[in-house]
């Protein structure tokens, strides 16, 4: 499922510009299924909801309803969130691989896709 983010990582870019977070975490009660977090300069208030229905439409063209299940949550986010801000302090292609607590949450496994602090 991991390189099926990453054409969705891959979609943003080209559609939208430079992201600054894109994870993919299992986290607090959700220990078996994904949440997938996007921050990105273009986000803010006015644009959340688009950019919100714009990834929840690349997550159900990308994979499978049985896939689809997997995925609990989708979070959009400025960069200036503090749970953005803690995860950016993961370089790009880092892998979580045990129970390691960040922003007061539990993560169990997590995939760091684009971590830019920079734009």
């Amino acid at each position: 499922m991991v390189e099926k983010f990453k054409q969705i990582l891959a979609t943003l870019r080209t559609q939208k510009g430079e992201v600054n977070l894109f994870a993919i975490l299992k986290m607090d009660e959700f220990t078996d299924k994904w949440t997938v977090l996007v921050s990105a300069p273009w986000i803010n208030a006015t644009t959340k909801n688009e950019i919100f229905t714009l990834v929840r439409a690349l997550l159900i063209q990308t994979f499978t309803p049985e896939e689809m299940a997997t995925i609990a949550r989708l979070g959009i986010f400025p960069k200036t969130e503090h749970i953005v801000q803690e995860l950016l302090k993961y370089k790009e292609g880092a892998v979580i691989s045990e129970d390691e607590k960040i922003n007061g949450n539990v993560v169990h496994n997590a995939h760091i896709l684009a971590s830019n602090s920079s734009i």
